[in-house]
């Protein structure tokens, strides 16, 4: 999805008021994906710093440069009382590595304000407050890596950036009508006080999960005593409902839901055509204004209102110019409810959306099973020579096709890579690990290049980073890529890391140190012409 061309900036003219006009797709092209990283440290939550990332650009325009963008930031707050679920593990991170993550975040949470927006400002390398910066240095003393291993566990934005224009230039009409509409709304009070009499109590209305059971099992009322019958965990306090059952996909499934003080639970049940149900998720929350959906392994199954429509991305799409976004598609529904067999499981999260009513809502997706969309990739011969393999080069290349297959959706058995170089980079304290460079070609023709970092440890444990991907439009040689891209080696259980920038082309393949993570651009030798850096994070080609 591209975002659509912006209104020129400039001032018009109307009735005689002159108002601005703000470039907010240029806007959020140059700031957004500089802002979502230091977002994510500021609320712990991927979603809430998208919310605050949206506020944030409300104030900016595209010539505005980083300081002022993310001061802009830090001066934002989050919704009030926003509860949102924790989501699965970032499955490309170790499990010490998440582990250390997480105690990261659990540090920066029972921070004040003003000490982790310090940090966060330090980190952006933008001055602080230094009292506040020095609580937050106290709690936190190797701030620098640790949040830069905190990053490294941040899963995708839920919006891309044409998602997110209309999102900014709603939060910009709330800023200028805010005002008016305070006391516009203090009028209405006023004479509503005097006009209207006071109202009886309102009748309860029903939730989306009342009414009569769906399905084509419906009327079958052994499946029904069946499923309410079974013990269920959870904070249900009313009757529990049957709201789903059916047949799809070649098996069978349910839904039951719950009310509770604060909205609904959900238990979800499958089985085989012909067998029995068995609670495969639950109880989860269920939100009263969106479907509930679920995704068992590579099956997916979401229960709407009828007449509500749903959309699907299964997977960021890789264009044949070689940009990435999603194309979401109409899920077709019968009677509110709808499945679809997905190309392969996403035990990460990251490949499947799920998008309800006209104004596309974000739907929660349950998600269940345990097959595993990991690659076993088989052994590549390299297009280029690198360096003797230090044990970890298979767990290299499984990472780097992993992070190419995982965000698209793709079953890995159906790509073709190609190993481009394979070879290493040195650690932190000398010594060096096993880097890989894949090229993944498309279903568009497009080329995708992974980049990844393994090591085998004293422990035996496998310690797995990818450096980011790439994409380059469809009639790309493989041969011929020239490919720069910056990679992280961080010492597990220490915070010590060593940046280098590795460029490889066709005549040479080059380690460049990037101890400040600042280079944007590297000269080919080969021709002289410049060559981009990737890296993970900001500009990777799959990060969102």
């Amino acid at each position: 999805m591209s975002i659509p061309p912006p209104r020129a900036p400039g001032r018009t003219a109307s009735a005689g008021v002159t108002i601005a006009v703000v470039d907010v797709a240029g806007a959020v092209r140059v700031h957004r994906g500089a802002l979502l990283g230091p977002a994510f440290l500021l609320t712990g939550d991927e979603r809430l710093a998208e919310d605050r990332v949206d506020r944030a650009l409300a104030r900016l325009g595209p010539a505005d440069d980083h300081a002022a963008a993310v001061a802009a930031l830090v001066r934002t707050r989050g919704p009030r009382g926003a509860v949102v679920a924790s989501g699965p593990d970032p499955w490309w991170v170790a499990p010490a590595d998440l582990a250390a993550a997480r105690a990261t975040a659990a540090v920066l949470a029972g921070l004040d304000d003003a000490a982790r927006a310090a940090l966060v400002l330090d980190h952006e390398g933008l001055p602080a407050d230094p009292a506040a910066l020095a609580r937050g240095r106290a709690a936190l003393p190797d701030a620098t890596a640790a949040l830069d291993a905190l990053l490294a566990v941040r899963r995708p934005p839920v919006r891309d950036d044409a998602a997110a224009v209309p999102r900014v230039r709603a939060h910009q009409r709330a800023r200028r009508t805010r005002p008016l509409l305070l006391v516009a709304g203090l009028v209405v009070v006023a004479l509503l006080a005097v006009l209207v009499p006071t109202p009886g109590p309102a009748p309860q209305a029903g939730g989306r999960f009342d009414g009569p059971t769906r399905g084509s099992l419906a009327g079958d009322e052994a499946v029904r005593y069946a499923l309410l019958a079974a013990p269920a965990e959870g904070p249900a306090t009313g009757r529990r409902e049957l709201v789903f059952a059916g047949d799809l996909l070649g098996g069978r499934w349910a839904l039951v839901a719950g009310r509770t003080e604060r909205g609904w639970t959900g238990w979800w049940s499958a089985g085989p055509a012909d067998g029995p149900l068995t609670p495969v998720a639950g109880p989860v929350a269920l939100q009263p204004d969106r479907p509930a959906a679920l995704q068992l392994d590579d099956a997916l199954v979401v229960v709407a209102e009828p007449g509500e429509p749903v959309q699907v991305s299964t997977g960021l799409v890789v264009r044949a110019d070689g940009t990435a976004g999603r194309d979401p598609v109409a899920l077709p529904l019968v009677d509110g409810v709808g499945a679809l067999r997905l190309a392969a499981p996403d035990p990460g999260g990251v490949a499947v959306q799920v998008r309800a009513g006209v104004s596309a809502l974000p739907v929660p997706v349950t998600r269940a099973g345990d097959a595993d969309a990991r690659p076993a990739v088989p052994a590549l011969a390299a297009l280029r020579d690198g360096d003797a393999d230090l044990g970890a080069r298979a767990a290299a290349v499984d990472a780097a096709l992993g992070a190419v297959a995982a965000p698209t959706g793709q079953d890995p058995a159906t790509l073709s890579p190609q190993l481009l170089w394979a070879g290493t980079l040195p650690g932190p304290r000398g010594g060096g690990v096993d880097a890989a460079v894949l090229v993944v070609p498309q279903p568009s023709g497009a080329l995708v290049v992974s980049t990844a970092w393994a090591a085998r440890l004293a422990d035996g444990s496998l310690q797995t980073i990818g450096c980011g991907t790439q994409g380059f439009k469809a009639g790309t040689d493989p041969a011929g890529l020239v490919v720069a891209v910056r990679c992280v080696v961080a010492e597990r259980g220490t915070g010590a890391a060593r940046a280098t920038v590795l460029l490889t082309g066709p005549a040479s393949t080059d380690r460049l140190p990037d101890e400040r993570r600042d280079t944007d651009v590297v000269v080919d030798a080969g021709d002289g012409s410049t060559v981009p850096v990737g890296a993970a994070g900001t500009g990777d080609l799959l990060a969102g």
